[in-house]
């Protein structure tokens, strides 16, 4: 079947926690993507904002000030490049997440997504 290695996309977008939640929200709008892995000053993945997460921040008061530490959620799931796509497709099918970050050494090497696994799977027939 393949490997997350062999399917992922590494162009890595990513916010750092000092990013304001209006900024991540415009990018995830712009970019037209669902979640953004948010890293610290030496480039290691310390949370993911998700729309989501931003949703539920919009019902605070304090929303206008709030930054991606504020918001996002820590006990993040990561799969490594080696990791096999059956590995990565149960992991989709069992929990919501539309993306996934593929790290290294806990950092952010790519990102692997529902669209490359199925895109993966249908090659034989597309």
């Amino acid at each position: 079947m393949g490997y997350v290695r062999d399917i992922m996309k590494k162009e890595i977008i990513a916010a750092k926690a000092s990013d304001s939640v209006q900024q991540i929200s415009k990018f995830l709008t712009e970019k037209k993507i669902s979640n953004i892995p948010i890293i610290n000053e030496t480039g290691e993945l310390v949370g993911i904002v998700s729309e989501q997460d931003i949703i539920r921040a919009m019902e605070s008061e304090k929303f206008m000030t709030m930054t991606a530490r504020d918001i996002m959620t820590t006990d993040i799931v990561v799969v490594k490049e080696s990791d096999s796509l059956e590995h990565v497709a149960k992991i989709f099918t069992e929990r919501p997440f539309r993306r996934l970050p593929v790290v290294k050494d806990n950092k952010v090497i790519g990102i692997v997504t529902r669209e490359n696994i199925i895109k993966n799977f249908m090659s034989d027939y597309y």
